[in-house]
């Protein structure tokens, strides 16, 4: 095959699968507003019943505890996982897709602290199996790709298929941005969820040398914050894998669903995935204070990794922007002198990636992309102070990466 034909039928993969996919989102967010109501989602209620998130949580925690009651084979792959089922697809593990799929969509209804982007890329790799019956194996690339154009920014998917063998430079980067390309085409103007939200914000640019410094110095502190953060992810979910929760005891669902149904009854942040709560968040609408905010982010932390190691499966990539969200207007908040709240959001967002993901350019691109460029200094400093970080700890310290 051709890279010309290559790239045309990526192209065409990328935009039929994100199409797919993106019907199958909307779908899901049609029934989750349906359920919830838009101020739930948007984390402006303060007055959920209890007895109706505790309800509703824990009786989707319920069925998710019969849906994977057969093993670890009914449980969506995460992000990672499915890009390396891609690469490898003759030493993939089986899984049964149908009651993935199905239990990924009722975590994401049901307010789980997850992402949609581990659910957009199994679907979108499905999609292109279904279609090619596995004639072209590199066309999975850009079906996966194209599936990320949810994110608003086509060369994400580019950046997370690719390898680092040269020789994959050619075969999957290109057909991944490709297909990241016709994705974005195919999802824009059908979800907003990418960070549009944030498109009509003002943009507040450093003026002076004292703005020029401040920003650095918040974006360098955001750096160690964002790294500590990851860090503490890391640990926390390497603490939970190595019990294999679900392994011993097959309610787990259910009590992580009981924790999600209490927790939004006073921290209307800590469910869900996070991409309808941004603007809310950083226009103040909420009105919730500082500490608040810091403490709905260390507690979606530690859901988002329960979540995962419990059945309730998703990506990690709007509710990690989330948290650094949060913790950057809860401390621009506490010393508002010390640069712009875009430089603390972008430095601990972009640090935070850095740290989980380990690399370098899917943590800028996701960064300046969620952003939709504001704190773009903040994004650079603060991946630039992880990586000191990360490198300089000393070898085998701490968990593997999570990608």
């Amino acid at each position: 095959m051709t890279q010309l034909r290559l790239s045309s039928l990526a192209l065409l993969t990328g935009a039929i699968s994100g199409a797919g996919v993106a019907l199958f989102m909307a779908l899901i967010g049609l029934i989750t507003r349906q359920l919830w109501g838009d101020p739930v989602v948007k984390g402006l209620d303060r007055q959920i019943p209890l007895v109706w998130s505790i309800a509703i949580c824990g009786g989707i925690g319920l069925v998710l505890s019969q849906l994977h009651r057969a093993g670890d084979h009914t449980l969506l792959p995460e992000l990672p996982e499915t890009i390396a089922d891609l690469r490898d697809p003759d030493h993939a593990p089986p899984r049964d897709n149908g009651r993935a799929i199905l239990g990924a969509a009722l975590a994401q209804i049901g307010g789980g602290s997850i992402g949609p982007e581990a659910l957009m890329t199994r679907l979108a790799a499905l999609l292109s199996q279904r279609i090619w019956r596995d004639r072209d194996h590199e066309l999975k690339f850009a079906a996966a790709a194209g599936s990320l154009g949810l994110f608003g920014f086509p060369l994400l998917g580019g950046a997370v298929v690719q390898t680092h063998q040269r020789r994959d430079l050619i075969a999957r980067w290109i057909p991944g941005a490709l297909g990241g390309l016709a994705g974005f085409a195919a999802f824009h103007g059908i979800d907003q969820a990418s960070g549009g939200s944030l498109q009509r914000m003002a943009y507040s640019w450093p003026s002076n040398l004292g703005e020029d410094l401040g920003t650095l110095s918040s974006g360098a502190l955001a750096g160690v914050v964002g790294w500590g953060l990851g860090w503490l992810l890391l640990h926390w979910r390497n603490w939970l894998e190595r019990r294999q929760l679900l392994a011993h005891w097959r309610w787990w669902p259910a009590l992580t669903g009981l924790l999600l149904g209490i927790t939004m009854h006073w921290l209307p942040l800590v469910p869900f995935a996070g991409e309808e709560q941004l603007r809310p968040l950083l226009e103040g609408a909420g009105g919730t204070g500082s500490f608040l905010f810091i403490i709905s982010a260390l507690v979606k932390l530690v859901l988002m990794g329960l979540c995962l190691e419990t059945g309730w499966r998703g990506g990690i990539f709007f509710p990690l922007f989330l948290i650094a969200c949060a913790v950057g207007v809860g401390l621009h908040d506490l010393w508002p002198g010390l640069g712009s709240l875009g430089s603390w959001c972008g430095g601990i967002t972009g640090a935070i990636y850095l740290t989980v993901l380990r690399s370098p350019l899917v943590a800028l691109i996701l960064g300046l992309g969620l952003l939709q460029g504001h704190g773009a200094t903040g994004v650079v400093v603060g991946v630039a102070v992880a990586w000191l970080i990360t490198h300089r700890s000393p070898s085998g310290d701490g968990p593997p990466p999570a990608q």
